[in-house]
């Protein structure tokens, strides 16, 4: 299936063969953990789930919503099976909605907890 790796580290997008398995989407950003990020109604940006707490670690920016390390866009789970889809993105669109932030950037991990009422 087709995805698209995001990698701050050498400021590349391009296009990757993602196999539907999703330990393989640790391996593709480099990661233990990974969180996600809905983008869109049929994409999902997978992120490293610990990446604002690694030191010397790279960052880019999606619409102006920063994110630490390597990024993977793939498809959202379809509602008829376990596969993912392929991404809608075009990769030319990608690399239109990314920025790389400068080296040495950094952003500070914040939890907030709140009593509902």
């Amino acid at each position: 299936m087709k995805g698209i790796l995001i990698n701050p580290f050498d400021e590349t997008i391009k296009e990757v063969e993602y196999t539907g398995n999703w330990r393989d989407i640790s391996l593709l950003i480099d990661c233990q953990l990974y969180d996600i990020v809905v983008l869109s109604d049929e994409d999902t940006l997978y992120i490293d789930d610990e990446g604002l707490l690694k030191n010397n670690n790279r960052y880019f920016s999606w619409d102006g919503r920063n994110f630490a390390g390597k990024g993977l866009i793939i498809g959202n789970r379809s509602g008829e099976g376990t596969d993912n889809l392929n991404t809608t993105f075009e990769l030319q669109e990608v690399i239109d909605r990314v920025e790389f932030l400068p080296e040495g950037h950094r952003e500070t991990p914040y939890m907030e907890f709140r009593v509902l009422e």
